[in-house]
């Protein structure tokens, strides 16, 4: 039996602008499974755009140091949006060093009450990409 389904290709919506202030990382160091641990707390930032406008209140990112150089990143932002919602915003990237991009790339979803003005971001997925030194996490919708 034949599978005639073709997915369509996805496409990427600019959605917000993020600014993240993140603490000073706290270095677990090596782990007995392989690579080095490392914890970087969220202290403040902003996140505007797609009709919201809000500010990072807590959260952090998980880091792992690989032996290849690639840092595997597991991230959970918690966002109070000045139209008195919140969220949760939370995903897995790699940090990455090479010829066409360095820097920062995550796959995000976000959880928001059900009935609240953010209910809508909770049906989307996103990817985020901060270019390494830069100060802006750029966030798209896929579409």
């Amino acid at each position: 039996m034949a599978d005639d389904f073709t997915a369509p290709s996805p496409g990427f919506d600019h959605a917000f602008e993020a600014s993240i202030e993140r603490e000073a990382p706290v270095t677990v160091g090596a782990i007995a499974t392989g690579g080095r641990r490392i914890y970087r707390p969220v202290k403040g930032g902003s996140i505007e755009g797609s009709g919201f406008c809000g500010t990072f209140v807590g959260g952090g990112e998980t880091l792992l140091e690989r032996a290849d150089g690639v840092i595997d990143v597991e991230a959970s932002y918690y966002i109070a949006f000045a139209n008195g919602a919140a969220a949760r915003c939370f995903g897995k990237g790699y940090i990455t060093r090479g010829d066409r991009f360095s820097g920062l790339r995550l796959a995000l979803l976000f959880e928001a009450a059900e009935d609240g003005p953010a209910a809508e971001l909770a049906t989307r997925a996103f990817m985020a990409e901060q270019a390494q030194g830069s100060r802006l996490m750029q966030i798209a919708r896929i579409t």
